[in-house]
């Protein structure tokens, strides 16, 4: 089968791996990044951009994005928490993982990992490997930081991200925030969404009629923060020219179905002008919540440049600040 689950016998180990502090956000270091970069084997290239949004209720945003385009790395992250706890919680978790693959000890002590067991029945990939242990760190390191500030303590997030490897892509899910792939006209979701809703489609609790109404479709049973571990998913698959991969907030998906987000994404004629409309679509719809998109292009052909915008993250108090 194309589509991989991996398993992590590094588990136990997840604390090696993970920076001794907390790093403050940079807003400077979140500036928009060049948006589209060559992939290492030539073959084709990436037109990214991202976008988020505020939305027309919200007074604040708790989304967050990054695009590593030096590390083939694509993160998106929607926090949760009263009084601004969900900003600092999604801001963190972007510079955390940051942090991890900009690292060339940490990154050079996870491939080691990796060797050790290479050729065993069930090991994970380098690739893998990396991205569980970033979203571990920057697990913990939301999860210290709300042990730190009261005001911080109920933060958390969920996030997903993408990391290439060549024409294979792995992908890391915890919370409802989605990624999907758009290929030939076909809207696929890659990830499985951490709520309360999915666990009773998934329990045949709900009749197809219900699950429109269900009251408590925001409701997430994982997230990152909250405690000092936590599951991620990790699953991968390979992409060719044409494909899209599109990563959102819930402030998205709630609203605009996947019908339309595939009719959106196969007639844009950019990846910035879908995520454009994307958030149009979901304002249109009501926009009761913040709207993140991420989009990913696979092309072939003469590469252009585009700017994609990144607002900053919020500041953090330092350890022992009143709220």
């Amino acid at each position: 089968m194309e589509w991989e689950r991996e398993s992590d016998p590094f588990l136990s180990d997840r604390l090696a791996l993970t920076p001794a502090c907390c790093l403050m956000p940079d807003p400077a270091a979140n500036a928009a990044p060049k948006s589209r970069k060559r992939s290492k084997r030539k073959t084709f290239w990436r037109e990214t951009h991202g976008l988020t949004d505020v939305g027309l209720v919200r007074e604040g945003n708790e989304d967050a994005l990054l695009l590593l385009e030096d590390a083939d790395l694509y993160v998106v992250a929607d926090g949760m928490g009263g009084h601004a706890c969900g900003e600092v919680a999604s801001a963190f978790t972007i510079e955390a993982i940051r942090a991890f693959y900009e690292s060339p000890d940490i990154t050079q002590r996870v491939r080691a990992a990796a060797e050790r067991t290479k050729g065993a029945k069930s090991n994970p990939s380098f690739h893998s490997l990396r991205l569980r242990k970033a979203v571990e760190s920057a697990n913990l390191s939301v999860f210290r930081l709300a042990q730190e500030h009261v005001q911080l303590r109920d933060m958390g997030t969920t996030v997903v991200a993408v990391a290439f490897a060549g024409s294979r892509i792995y992908v890391a899910n915890v919370g409802d925030s989605r990624v999907y792939r758009m290929r030939d006209g076909e809207l696929l979701q890659l990830t499985e969404d951490h709520s309360l809703l999915n666990e009773y489609i998934r329990l045949n609790l709900l009749q197809p009629h219900e699950i429109e109404d269900f009251p408590y479709k925001n409701v997430i049973v994982r997230a990152l923060g909250l405690q000092d571990a936590v599951e991620v998913d990790i699953t991968s698959t390979t992409v060719r020219p044409g494909d899209q991969i599109l990563l959102c907030t819930d402030g998205l998906t709630d609203l605009v179905r996947d019908r339309e987000i595939g009719r959106i994404l196969q007639f844009a004629p950019t990846a910035a002008d879908a995520c454009e409309e994307l958030t149009r679509r979901a304002k249109e719809m009501g926009g009761h919540d913040n709207i993140t998109s991420l989009i990913i292009r696979i092309r072939t052909g003469p590469q252009q440049r585009a700017v994609s915008f990144i607002p900053p993250p919020p500041s953090v108090p330092a350890p022992g600040e009143a709220a």
